[in-house]
């Protein structure tokens, strides 16, 4: 049978056609395949430098510029092997041990050597000096009973009569067999040096042969808590008097009996700038009403009684707040504006250099007025004249940036997160008091972070308010420069059994450190 030319042919184009449209799919799945497996990649990328590299969000500034002149200009080709020069090493200046040690340790003659040949004929020789050789000593703790002894007494001439006794004294911290010094001992190695109770029973137990259970210890901590919250609320009632707050929350996990796991709460962290007073407030949610009891809610009046300015990150719950209380303004975050953009950095250079290095000169800026201590009215001066032109010019960058880009993907996701809070960025650029971003008050949830990972929970829902305000003391000593456990220890003997809120307020750390530095002042006046 003769075989149809013109029917071959359109049998052969149908067939092209078919493969045409399978290569199309083909080559359609490709890329899609190939574009899930660079998502992957950046995954795996932030994974890395998460686990593996520094957490810091910090960048070079010279560097940030040598990466955008090498993006538009093409890398310098590298140096010709014969050519090269011997980098020459940085010169270090290793300080000495006055330097590194404080000035005030004590000195412990341990041996006074003679050489041999003085020793057997002294009259011979005359001293010229003395050359010594230190080493760096400890003296380790002791454990043992501090006993106040109450005597007891009879009249000689009448041993009918009752004996008299002097009333015993009272204990140092109700509820418990503490002195000061090892109470103030217990608490600083859990919520200053991140030493959970267990690993301090053992201690105690192997150094001392005493044993004092992980539930002694946790009774102890509660009672000593209890003891201590007046403090707490004196430090509260100066917070509410603060103009600006920072303000973060972080999750900690908590057990809960019958639930059959642990359940999640928040220690919410609250910062004053001005005076470094802070406080953690502890709530089993997250939402904008945790927040009331610090602020000073108003239940009949539906007020509260902070009015000025939060500084914090963009979730929802702060708009919430803000939405609800005319007199709270909400301030934004440059760090959190800028988190985005340096998680992209490697996958898209060209897009992401130029909102750093934006973003690295607003900071220089703030570095300047930081190393100059420049005043409140000089920094918004500066800032009005030298940085809000630079956050316009960033603005229209993030702008164009956005038109460019799907909202979904982690560049639009970065511009979107960028662009929300834009008016806050802007309340904190026109302010000469408020910093640029929240690092402050974040700083302040790290230890808790590091305790965590050796404590991993508390022990209750309720254990959670003590928790918090023994590390809101802790947190305070260390804005105010204090040794915690010489703090708690002077608290513990100058506190009264039941303080008034104004015997309290003379014993917060800020109190302390104001006394302390008149006390210096006067001495050298």
């Amino acid at each position: 049978m003769p075989v149809d030319p013109q029917s071959e042919l359109e049998n052969l184009r149908s067939a092209v056609r078919r493969l045409a449209d399978l290569l199309d799919l083909a080559n359609g799945e490709l890329a899609l395949a190939h574009d899930e497996l660079k998502r992957k990649d950046r995954i795996i990328a932030g994974l890395q430098q998460r686990i593996f590299g520094s957490s810091s969000e910090k960048l070079d500034p010279n560097q940030l510029q040598f990466d955008l002149d090498a993006l538009i200009l093409g890398k310098p080709a590298p140096a010709a092997q014969g050519d090269a020069k011997a980098k020459p090493r940085a010169t270090t200046t290793r300080r000495t041990k006055e330097e590194r040690f404080p000035k005030n340790l004590k000195v412990v003659i341990d041996q006074i050597i003679i050489p041999e040949e003085v020793a057997a004929n002294p009259d011979a020789y005359q001293e010229i000096g003395e050359v010594y050789h230190d080493e760096i000593d400890v003296t380790k703790g002791e454990l043992f009973w501090r006993r106040q002894i109450c005597k007891k007494f009879v009249l000689k001439d009448d041993a009918s009569q009752p004996p008299i006794i002097a009333p015993a004294p009272l204990s140092s911290i109700p509820g418990t067999l503490l002195a000061p010094t090892l109470a103030a001992q217990i608490i600083t190695d859990k919520f200053a040096d991140h030493l959970p109770h267990y690993r301090q029973s053992h201690r105690f137990r192997r150094r001392h042969g005493a044993d004092i259970g992980r539930q002694t210890l946790n009774t102890w901590t509660h009672a000593i808590a209890r003891h201590l919250i007046f403090i707490g609320h004196a430090i509260l009632l100066e917070l509410r008097l603060a103009g600006i707050l920072q303000i973060d929350e972080t999750p900690i996990d908590y057990l809960s009996p019958g639930h059959g796991s642990t359940k999640q709460g928040y220690l919410w962290v609250y910062h004053d700038p001005a005076t470094g007073n802070c406080y953690y407030d502890w709530h089993a949610g997250r939402g904008h009403d945790s927040m009331f009891e610090l602020l000073g809610y108003n239940a009949e009046s539906h007020t509260i009684e902070f009015e000025g300015t939060i500084q914090c990150d963009g979730f929802s719950a702060y708009t919430a707040l803000a939405n609800r209380f005319a007199g709270v303004t909400l301030g934004g975050c440059l760090a959190h504006l800028r988190r985005g953009f340096v998680e992209a950095k490697n996958a898209a250079p060209e897009t992401t250099l130029p909102v750093l290095l934006a973003i690295q000169r607003l900071y220089l800026i703030e570095t300047q007025m930081r190393q100059t201590a420049a005043p409140p009215a000089c920094r918004e001066l500066i800032r009005r004249s030298r940085s809000l032109p630079l956050a316009e010019g960033l603005h229209e960058l993030l702008l164009a940036v956005r038109a460019k880009h799907l909202p979904q993907g982690d560049l639009g996701q970065a511009v979107g997160y960028a662009l929300n809070p834009w008016d806050k960025i802007m309340v904190c650029l026109k302010s000469g008091v408020m910093a640029l971003d929240n690092n402050a008050v974040e700083n302040l949830v790290r230890p808790t972070k590091l305790g965590m990972r050796n404590w991993m929970f508390f022990g209750s829902l309720e254990a959670g308010k003590n928790n918090a305000l023994l590390y809101t003391l802790m947190a305070n000593c260390r804005q105010q420069s204090l040794d915690p456990e010489a703090y708690l220890t002077e608290v513990f003997q100058r506190l009264p059994h039941h303080p008034t809120l104004a015997q309290a307020a003379a014993l917060t750390p800020a109190r302390l450190a104001a006394e302390r530095l008149a006390a210096q002042t006067a001495e050298v006046a």
